[in-house]
């Protein structure tokens, strides 16, 4: 049995035994526990909305860089590795809307026998609210983008031999979706 699994392994080209790294890597990142965060109320909230989105860009940012850097790291050939993403945007969140309408319709005749109808429409956006546990009220969100990415970077040992900068710019393309001109590959000092 085990001569058999040692066999297939040598048979298997470099390029599959990368995807099967990256692949299982991706499987590692995505399967870790992570930490589960309070939900403030509004009114316990300290920072602008600004400073939130700051704040909400620079940890998906963070963790797109930690999953990039541990994909790689697992890579034979890139050895020691650092990456940096700059973000277009963050990512949308989309949330669901009650859209109450009112429709009426009056009629008015006058003293010669002329008739006028008026329609009058109003409707009200409100936004669908969800609660949790403990009481606490988050928006229901029905859909989410993921953040666009604008660039990344990676500094690699192995960044210098052109087979493995072509090989981090493949698992970038593949784990970003981002194109080949915004991906830069350096040799690390």
């Amino acid at each position: 049995m085990k001569e058999r699994i040692r066999t297939r392994i040598k048979e298997l080209k470099k390029e599959q035994i990368l995807v099967f790294v990256l692949i299982l890597g991706l499987l590692i990142v995505v399967l870790l526990p992570t930490k589960k965060t309070k939900v403030t109320k509004p009114e316990e909230e300290a920072g602008t909305p600004v400073q939130e989105a700051e704040i909400q860009e620079e940890t998906i940012q963070k963790q797109l860089e930690r999953q990039l850097v541990e994909t790689l790291q697992q890579v034979e050939g890139v050895g020691a590795v650092t990456a940096a993403i700059t973000l277009e945007t963050t990512g949308r969140k989309i949330v669901e809307k009650d859209t109450p309408a009112n429709d009426s319709m009056t009629s008015q005749e006058d003293s010669q026998g002329g008739k006028q109808d008026s329609k009058n429409s109003s409707s009200e956006e409100a936004t669908v609210y969800q609660k949790d546990g403990e009481g606490n009220q988050t928006p229901y969100v029905v859909s989410e983008t993921t953040p666009e990415i604008r660039g990344v970077v990676v500094v690699a040992q192995g960044g210098n031999d052109p087979v493995i900068v072509q090989q981090i710019q493949e698992a970038v393309m593949a784990l970003f979706h981002v194109d080949a001109h915004k991906i830069k590959v350096m040799k690390m000092k």
